[in-house]
């Protein structure tokens, strides 16, 4: 009895290593979350290195695009060249703006702090696979804003936990720019990888289904993903795979032909490889869960 009871311990501390390296895809090989250097500035003072709102709109290139500010000790005024909508900031205002290119400053200035806009859009994507996300189109407004409050200097894991609580509540201003990010060809892209991404096929065949050449389809890739398709792609077809054998998927051979592997002994062996471990242990543990 004493035997069995510590081979279950010792199994349940080989699945707890298995979710975490699952989770660990999940957030920082799938999507992985919101990556944000944030200096220490308060309102009206100048970060390192960071641009101001007015040189970052000249510098600004197509496709929607996702910025965080701080305003100065004035109000900001905001106009876009390609409508007449406009949008005023409190002095102080910090947070994300999500808008389509044609940004114009009309009085007041802000530094555009460091923020990875890629990582949110993955982070959007993996909030909405939770749940059914509005298929409204984008409002006819040119951006929309989030504000994190004054005096606000939150660091990485706290920006993602302070974008969660937003979709979380649902509010409007968050179902706004939630909208936004939905719309932008970064999203979708992301979308169509994730829906295509359980039968290990080649960008070559991607990128036709996408209707793209295969040097476009791989600068998008790079773009949306921050990284090479190939090592993303692979990444999310092996946290697909262990997740279904954890639910209770116990063939390997059925778990291979899902997912794409050419045979059960070619998925064996790219889990040792990303893992270190052999997938049939973790049908092991999920036998002895069901004891």
């Amino acid at each position: 009895m004493g035997a069995r009871s510590h081979r279950i311990g010792s199994c349940h501390q080989f699945l707890i290593k298995i979710v975490r390296w699952v989770f660990s895809i999940v957030t920082e090989n799938l999507f992985r979350v919101i990556v944000i250097v944030v200096a220490e500035v308060g309102a009206g003072e100048k970060p390192d290195s960071i641009l101001t709102l007015r040189d970052w709109c000249a510098l600004v290139q197509s496709g929607e695009q996702v910025i965080r500010i701080s305003n100065g000790s004035d109000v900001l005024c905001l106009a876009h060249r390609k409508g007449s909508a406009f949008l005023c900031l409190a002095p102080g205002w910090q947070g994300l703006l999500v808008l389509r290119p044609g940004l114009q400053v009309l009085s007041g200035s802000a530094w555009v702090l460091p923020l990875s806009q890629t990582n949110l859009f993955k982070l959007q994507l993996f909030i909405d696979q939770g749940g059914v996300p509005e298929v409204r189109p984008a409002p006819g407004e040119p951006w929309a804003a989030l504000s994190e409050g004054r005096g606000q200097r939150r660091a990485a894991p706290a920006l993602e936990s302070w974008y969660l609580t937003l979709a979380l509540q649902d509010d409007a201003a968050y179902r706004a720019f939630a909208r936004h990010l939905r719309s932008s060809e970064h999203y979708q892209l992301l979308g169509f990888l994730l829906e295509q991404s359980y039968g290990g096929e080649k960008l070559q065949d991607l990128a036709g289904r996408y209707g793209v050449s295969v040097s476009h389809f791989r600068r998008l890739c790079r773009q949306a993903l921050g990284g090479a398709a190939k090592s993303e792609l692979r990444g999310w077809r092996t946290a697909r795979a262990l997740l279904s054998m954890a639910e209770g998927a116990t063939s390997l051979t059925d778990v291979a032909l899902e997912f794409g592997y050419a045979s059960s002994s070619h998925f064996s062996k790219e889990i040792r490889e990303l893992v270190g471990i052999a997938p049939s242990s973790l049908i092991d543990i999920t036998g002895l869960s069901g004891e």
